[in-house]
């Protein structure tokens, strides 16, 4: 790992007030501890490009995962393009690394090596170099996240730097380290406390990534397996697997699965992440699957053994002309045969606001532009409060702030939309598709990248104001933002860009 750009000057003051700063709980999502793009966050630059970044580090050369803030570190994931470690040669695999938020100092990587079995048939994974797609999700001292290659890791929050807490101690194999010279623990390197590989222990085909991201609800972890169709794009390998699982975060066991069979109606792959809600005094799990329905289940109870989840709802986020035309199913989209029309997934998190569920439903890239639809559902119930088919297919996750709900279509606009109603207040054509970037939200101001490498910054409110767009090196995704710095990661770096000097949070 090269060592970050550091703006000298700043170095000094920032890192003596850090502890001050930095947020108390962690921040996922850019926002919080629920997927809801929005923060807290002030002071935060209007115009990022004209800042000079206190730091910046360099990533590997593809990185999709939003990046995770907690007591004064940062963690993100990307392929392991741009490891240095003794020993360990890049294979198109994935890394997360833990870097120091006032400084951008490595305080430890977990390399993750191309599973190259992800490419036989019937499967159809890990072969775009994607690395870890899965944003990381710190709980007190343990790190949750799903490697590129089908597992789920649970990983200590200071690494190799306390030793090699067990029971997984086999890092350096994991790695595929053999020189003796080179097999040595240092305190840089990441320490699995245990893994659960969803392709051995369920039978399932994750298709092209393993994209979701983990939720932590008490003891227990909810997982999406990213089951999916295979090469040729014809069937779903394994249609009876599980979508839905929930491990205990101690241990790793299984404790709970759905049985919704969602794979007999799978459209391409299950992508989306869970969350929860408290509705009525309980707590649902929420869960976009990949046959563009949206479920609501209780979590599983205490109980021996391997349980079912109880589906308390389920609601169809496809208007019914998406499915069904003049009697006749109306076909998918695929990277072979475009189509504006037919269904779609939902790739997205569903966000959780006062009662109230958003989602979106989109396809990939590859399958060309098409119809749209965002929604807004009960959370208690799944009814439909509204819904509107004003945008086009969308990969983002919503971002609700003061009333309002922002999110991009891939096609390349921003839509601003009244969350109570579902008006329409203004849409702002950002010149190039937009689907490695949601929405984020701070400060008064909607931040959101493009596939041409832009960042926009628009003010926040019912009428539409742009205040910057910069061009960066690559294309960013989605930002976070802490103590008064807006984090913006490209695929390519992370960078921390300071708001107004003297100002904090």
């Amino acid at each position: 790992m090269k060592p970050p750009i550091i703006l000298a000057g700043l170095l000094l003051p920032v890192s003596l007030v850090w502890a001050a700063l930095a947020a108390e709980e962690p921040i996922h999502w850019g926002g919080g501890a629920g997927p809801n793009m929005a923060s807290a966050a002030t002071n935060l630059p209007a115009d990022p490009g004209a800042v000079t970044p206190l730091w910046e580090v360099k990533l590997g050369t593809i990185q999709y995962s939003i990046p995770t803030i907690d007591r004064g570190r940062i963690y993100v994931g990307a392929n392991d393009a741009g490891v240095v470690r003794p020993g360990y040669t890049p294979s198109g695999g994935g890394v997360l690394q833990c870097f120091d938020q006032a400084t951008g100092r490595l305080i430890w990587q977990m390399p993750s090596p191309r599973n190259k079995a992800g490419v036989k048939p019937p499967y159809h994974f890990d072969q775009w170099r994607c690395g870890f797609c899965s944003g990381p999700v710190v709980d007190g001292d343990r790190v949750y996240a799903v490697s590129g290659r089908g597992e789920i890791l649970c990983l200590d929050r200071d690494g190799q730097s306390n030793g090699n807490d067990g029971p997984f101690r086999d890092e350096l194999d994991y790695w595929g380290i053999t020189n003796a010279v080179e097999r040595t623990l240092g305190p840089t390197d990441g320490d699995i406390i245990w893994k659960y590989n969803l392709l051995t222990e369920l039978d399932v085909v994750p298709h092209d990534v393993c994209g979701s991201t983990l939720l932590v609800v008490g003891d227990l972890l909810f997982a999406c397996t990213s089951n999916g169709i295979d090469g040729q794009h014809d069937q779903v390998p394994r249609p009876l697997a599980p979508t839905l699982i929930v491990l205990d975060k101690k241990t790793g066991r299984l404790v709970a699965r759905d049985d919704e069979r969602i794979g007999l109606r799978c459209l391409h792959g299950h992508w989306s992440s869970p969350l929860a809600g408290r509705v009525n005094g309980r707590t649902l799990i929420y869960f976009g699957g990949g046959d563009g329905i949206l479920y609501a289940f209780e979590p599983p109870r205490p109980a021996a053994g391997v349980q079912l989840l109880k589906k308390v709802w389920q609601t169809d986020c496809n208007p019914p002309d998406f499915r069904m035309r003049a009697g006749q199913p109306v076909p998918y989209s695929k990277y072979n045969a475009n189509s504006p029309d037919g269904p779609s997934e939902i790739i997205g998190t569903p966000v959780f606001v006062n009662g109230r569920i958003y989602v979106a439903i989109g396809q990939s890239p590859l399958h060309g532009n098409g119809r749209g639809c965002l929604s807004c559902l009960d959370a208690a119930t799944g009814a439909l409060v509204w819904s509107s088919q004003q945008l086009e297919r969308s990969l983002a996750t919503p971002a609700l702030a003061d009333g309002l709900l922002y999110i991009p279509d891939s096609t390349g606009n921003l839509h601003c939309f009244d969350a109570a109603t579902g008006a329409r207040y203004w849409v702002h054509p950002l010149g190039s598709p937009t689907w490695c970037s949601s929405a984020f939200v701070a400060d008064g101001k909607v931040y959101v990248g493009t596939e041409a490498s832009v960042l926009w910054v628009l003010q926040a409110g019912k009428e539409k104001q742009v205040l910057s767009r910069t061009r960066l090196p690559s294309k960013p995704i989605t930002l976070t933002a802490d103590a008064g710095v807006l984090y913006i990661p490209t695929q390519r770096s992370l960078r921390a860009v300071p708001g107004n000097p003297g100002k904090a949070d």
